[in-house]
């Protein structure tokens, strides 16, 4: 299990760097080069982690959740690690997009479609952190209001639902647990108002263009 999450998260990783890689060779601007190189990373990852647990019943999840451990928790790390990070590429992107150019232009929507994987990469890395937590040990530090036991996309539900509406679907039943919502909620509120002012510095900037 472990070298299967490492090698999704390096091949991901390789995938960003060989279109960065390309683009540099096609003369794109560095702007560009950077945003273009996140998005093509956090897109593989995030199709191949759903792809393999989206349909996964209660007993894979479950399974899953248990045998994951601390190096899930150290892989979950670098990607909201690296994902903050990446915002800085966005900030250049937004200055890049303040110029009325095709170059400008296409920074600006970039750096759009880049907040938007970090975001959905955060709400997935919280997903498999929310399925550690309620299988670990079977404490079910939170309940939901179902007889069957929860599947990733329950997980997936809850954190996306925390992603765009700051609240938390499920009842929480230890410190622990709503120690890591708090911080969830937060960090999830930080990346809805970033969103929000990428897409208003956008259709500023396609305004202007005009």
């Amino acid at each position: 299990m472990k070298s299967h999450i490492n090698r999704k998260v390096f091949f991901s990783m390789m995938v960003g760097i060989a279109v960065a890689v390309v683009a540099a060779l096609l003369g794109a601007a560095a702007e560009i080069i950077g945003l273009l190189g996140w998005i093509c990373a956090g897109l593989t990852f995030l199709f191949w982690a759903w792809v393999r647990y989206w349909r996964a019943d209660a007993h894979t999840t479950r399974a899953i959740a248990r045998e994951e451990g601390k190096a899930r928790r150290v892989v979950d790390a670098l990607i909201v690690g690296a994902t903050v990070v990446s915002l800085v590429a966005v900030v250049f992107g937004l200055l890049r997009s303040q110029q009325t150019d095709v170059v400008g232009t296409l920074s600006g929507v970039l750096a759009l479609v880049s907040v938007v994987v970090s975001w959905a990469l955060i709400n997935t890395v919280y997903a498999f952190k929310l399925a550690r937590l309620y299988y670990h040990d079977e404490k079910h530090e939170f309940t939901f209001e179902q007889r069957q036991d929860p599947t990733y996309s329950d997980f997936a539900f809850v954190s996306f639902m925390v992603g765009m509406t700051y609240t938390f679907d499920a009842k929480l039943s230890s410190t622990e647990m709503r120690r890591v919502a708090f911080g969830y909620s937060l960090l999830a509120y930080a990346f809805g108002t970033f969103v929000i002012a990428v897409a208003l510095n956008l259709v500023t900037s396609l305004g202007q263009s005009g």
